[in-house]
């Protein structure tokens, strides 16, 4: 199931409205594409939205400025859900998007580079993350996605050193 599914399921069985708290949040880390025709990301930090629903969906969108291999710029949508609690680690499905300069390879059937963003789908595991009143803080999340390269696949990797957030 979905997190969207999982999400509409819980709400038409608790029989009240949802509740919702959104929070601002910065983060930091390394983003790397890896396929056989390109390399991409950088280490860097952004800033996103996030909508918690219920005390366990979660619901977010982020932005991040990465540099090493040039400059970057990787676009993150995510759903997942998390513990309820002062302990409160998360799983993520996300969607992410790197966009900018990148080291392109051309390939015995591909003699020009790629072109256009590296896109995957992926999943960020948040072990160390903890809910403190209106604040969040979240150390060491790992995440690996897996995008499409025509002829092959890419991977992408994640390490969030550090994301701190803010309730609205």
């Amino acid at each position: 199931m979905t997190p969207a599914t999982l999400l509409l399921l819980s709400t038409m069985a608790s029989g009240a409205p949802p509740t919702h708290e959104w929070s601002l949040y910065a983060r930091s880390g390394v983003t790397a594409y890896l396929s056989d025709a390109r390399t991409q990301g950088g280490v860097g930090g952004g800033i996103g939205l996030r909508d918690t629903v219920d005390g366990r969906w979660l619901l977010q969108g982020d932005l991040n400025a990465l540099t090493g291999l040039g400059a970057v710029l990787a676009v993150r949508v995510g759903a997942g859900v998390q513990r309820q609690g002062a302990w409160a680690p998360a799983a993520l499905l996300s969607l992410t998007g790197l966009f900018g300069d990148r080291l392109s390879f051309a390939l015995p059937d591909r003699p020009l580079p790629v072109r256009g963003p590296a896109l995957s789908l992926g999943v960020t595991l948040a072990p160390a993350r903890f809910v403190l009143g209106g604040a969040q803080v979240s150390l060491l999340e790992l995440g690996v996605g897996v995008g499409t390269e025509r002829p092959g696949l890419g991977l992408m990797y994640g390490l969030t050193l550090l994301e701190v957030g803010v309730a609205l």
